[in-house]
């Protein structure tokens, strides 16, 4: 670039520069500045921690005292005239993390969370096709799945923790963790049961609900007994878009067995897990152990490989009610809470059993 380009460009820059201030340029920098200033003030002043200090004590002066001035009520159900209060979001979210820690299903299934009574689920019956062509040759129709609709509804799950007045006036228990920790437990347990066993009667439905002709059982080659050639062939079984993905779950008297197998080399198949963030694996599967899955028996399915975030999918509605008692139990006070969670088989194709 020569002198006079330089200059040229230079004398433009300039008369840009000009043009910027003359049109109020920096006037308009100074009012967005003013304006991100004020926006930051809004967000860090101190009435809005104060607020959410405010929702904090009332729902802890609900729990101990029964004081319901300044929550947002629900009914449980569309013919009762008592309703209860509804946990606030961040109590919410910490059980439901919770009990998330500690349920299998939850671990490895997808997820929905609606506000309505049910999720309308669309399934593809089958699988698209695709095919060579040359550029000027027609083109045949290919294969297309069909769709189907499938509802999962929601189903009330309701636990009933109860305290002592006595305790509930200590005023140093955290009363919303120790609701918290007992909401978290007993609905872990009974939710995470209706997915493996659940029959669709006011409660979900399981995967162990359906038969043989829903979801393929691979037989052992020896009835009541379980060797490497069994676990290959489930693996095998199990369609290679799935593959990747799978996880085996099992009974932990189940994986006790497999820990005592071993290749033809005297090898054992079982690969415990060597740190915390490294999964245990079987033939480089990952394993999870489920106490509602079936015990080592002869007849039982006692393994399961598949995909399960494709296989099955949980519906939560979102939000728990929860009501105070201190009447029916005295001196108890119990806390009747409800959590409404559905859930079903999305994908049988994705999931294989090993029946013994």
């Amino acid at each position: 670039m020569n002198q006079k380009e330089i200059t040229t460009k230079l004398g433009d820059l300039s008369s840009k520069l000009s043009d910027f201030s003359s049109n109020n340029g920096f006037a308009k920098i100074k009012e967005l500045e003013s304006k991100m200033s004020n926006m930051e003030a809004v967000f860090t002043r101190p009435g809005a921690i104060i607020s959410q200090q405010t929702e904090d004590k009332a729902f802890t002066n609900y729990l101990r005292k029964g004081d319901m001035s300044g929550l947002e009520t629900k009914a449980f159900s569309a013919g009762d005239e008592e309703g209860g209060v509804l946990i606030r979001p961040e109590l919410y979210n910490k059980i439901i993390s919770g009990i998330g820690l500690q349920s299998p299903m939850r671990m490895l299934a997808h997820i929905e969370t609606i506000s309505t009574s049910a999720l309308d689920v669309i399934i593809e019956d089958g699988k698209f096709d695709s095919g060579w062509v040359a550029d000027s040759s027609a083109r045949e129709e290919t294969n297309t799945p069909k769709l189907k609709s499938k509802r999962i509804e929601v189903h009330e799950l309701y636990a009933q923790p109860k305290a002592t007045a006595r305790l509930l006036d200590d005023s140093a228990l955290n009363i919303e963790s120790w609701l918290c920790e007992r909401l978290q437990n007993s609905f872990a347990q009974t939710e995470n049961k209706s997915f493996f066993t659940g029959d669709g009667q006011n409660q979900p439905f399981g995967i162990l609900h359906y038969g043989h002709e829903t979801v393929e059982r691979v037989d052992a080659g020896q009835a009541g007994e379980i060797d490497p050639t069994d676990i290959i062939n489930l693996i095998n079984s199990l369609d290679e878009a799935y593959l990747a993905s799978s996880t085996f779950i099992m009974h932990r008297s189940t994986l006790c067995e497999i820990q005592k197998l071993q290749d033809e080399n005297g090898r054992f198949i079982w690969q415990p897990s060597i740190c915390e963030s490294q999964p245990q694996t079987l033939f480089g599967i990952p394993v999870v152990c489920s106490s509602d899955m079936p015990k080592f028996e002869a007849g039982k399915s006692v393994i399961t490989l598949g995909d399960f975030r494709a296989a099955y999918k949980i519906v939560d509605r979102s939000g728990i009610v929860t009501m105070r008692d201190p009447y029916t139990e005295k001196p108890f006070v119990k806390f009747y809470s409800v959590k409404r969670v559905g859930g079903d088989l999305v994908k049988p194709e994705a999931i294989k059993f090993l029946k013994i």
